[in-house]
């Protein structure tokens, strides 16, 4: 089966609005500001050199490149002439363009994504992903946020499609995306678990699983080197920055199960609660069809990371809402796999299917309308 490309235009298309309405509005946040005054610092100076690399230099690197085009259109066009006249404050608006644009793209990656399991579950993850407001949130600001859930949709992505043709170069490029996304964050660097599962679940490959895992590993560190050269030039400010940021931002209180209920209210806040049972729905349905298939290597990849990063996040008591940005590909996925795999189920006990479309259309109501009013919301915020 294939959607319509006017349904999948149209979930599009609404991605996009929620990201570009606006957009130059708003207030500069806190990350907003230390992404564009490093790049800053890398256009007028040729170098960046922090005390602490509290953040890795893939979002800093491409936002830049963002800055140098715009600054080449504007000599052509004549709105300047000299570096001199080219301020952080005009840079602004090209910085959220390029972030939003990354967002958009996140929608497409997640819905290929669903097409493992049939349209319409491509079609309604691709829905929930784009409405959903943490990702509509960070997708209107410069930052990482908007790098680390696309890397993190493309990991997962390039694992799934590694799975299904064996060959090297797949893992290749699933271990690269994972590196990627750990340049973005540090947080991301645990995604590479995706690749490494992959790996040892490919059953039509000659060459044995630890040759995989050597080649996405491989992958990952050289993605890695080269999109944060300063983990090799400045190796001190790398170590002190990863040790400030992996530090548990909260007391030792929150660890553990408190901070898995601080965590799961901010899925809450994300998907709202009927989205956030879908969730779990799915997450029980996947580890049920990793167990007795079809399809576990599919399966098995979808669920496994969201369940071990959410396992650490609260173990290790991370609470900030950038923190749980990696799961959102996963977790929209599974919500669309619980609506329409869980009540595909319900032909086992003879209900008409005129009964089960009317579920299916009520639960993808219940699932995309609240956090689509709360994204209209915050536009509307930014607007004002």
């Amino acid at each position: 089966m294939r959607s319509s490309l006017v349904n999948v235009g149209l979930v599009v298309v609404s991605a996009a609005l929620l990201r570009y309405w606006s957009l130059r509005l708003g207030f500069v946040s806190a990350i907003e500001t230390e992404v564009v005054r490093g790049a800053s610092q890398l256009i007028r100076t040729g170098s960046y050199r922090p005390a602490a690399l509290t953040h890795p230099t893939l979002p800093l690197y491409l936002h830049t490149a963002v800055a140098i085009v715009h600054f080449l259109v504007g000599a052509v066009r004549g709105a300047w002439t000299s570096l001199a006249d080219y301020g952080p404050h005009q840079f602004v608006a090209w910085g959220r363009g390029f972030s939003a644009f990354l967002g958009t793209a996140v929608v497409v990656i997640v819905y290929q994504i669903g097409m493992r399991w049939g349209a319409r579950h491509a079609l309604l993850a691709a829905g929930l992903m784009a409405v959903t407001p943490a990702h509509v949130a960070v997708s209107r600001e410069i930052g990482d946020g908007s790098p680390l859930v696309f890397f993190s949709a493309l990991t997962l992505l390039c694992s799934l499609a590694a799975v299904e043709r064996g060959r090297r170069r797949s893992f290749i490029a699933a271990g690269a995306a994972a590196g990627l996304a750990a340049s973005s964050h540090y947080a991301g660097a645990v995604i590479l678990i995706v690749p490494l599962i992959a790996g040892w679940m490919t059953v039509n490959d000659e060459r044995s699983r630890l040759s995989r895992a050597a080649w996405v590993v491989t992958a990952a560190v050289a993605a890695f080197v080269v999109t944060t050269p300063l983990s090799v030039r400045d190796l001190p400010a790398f170590l002190d920055g990863f040790a400030a940021a992996a530090s548990p931002w909260t007391a030792g209180s929150t660890a553990g199960a408190a901070g898995a209920l601080e965590l799961m209210r901010q899925l809450m806040r994300a998907f709202d609660w009927p989205g956030m049972m879908l969730v779990l729905a799915g997450v029980a349905l996947a580890i049920i069809r990793a167990i007795t298939g079809p399809g576990h290597s599919r399966w098995t990849l979808l669920v496994s990371f969201p369940v071990l990063y959410f396992t650490v996040a609260a173990w290790h008591g991370f609470t900030a809402d950038t923190v749980l940005l990696p799961l959102l590909p996963a977790a929209v996925v599974l919500a669309a796999n619980a609506v329409i795999s869980g009540v595909s189920l319900l032909r086992r006990f003879d209900i008409p299917r005129a009964a089960r479309t009317t579920l299916i259309a009520a639960l993808t109501v219940i699932a995309v309308l609240p956090p689509a009013v709360h994204s209209i919301a915050l536009v509307h915020r930014a607007g004002r």
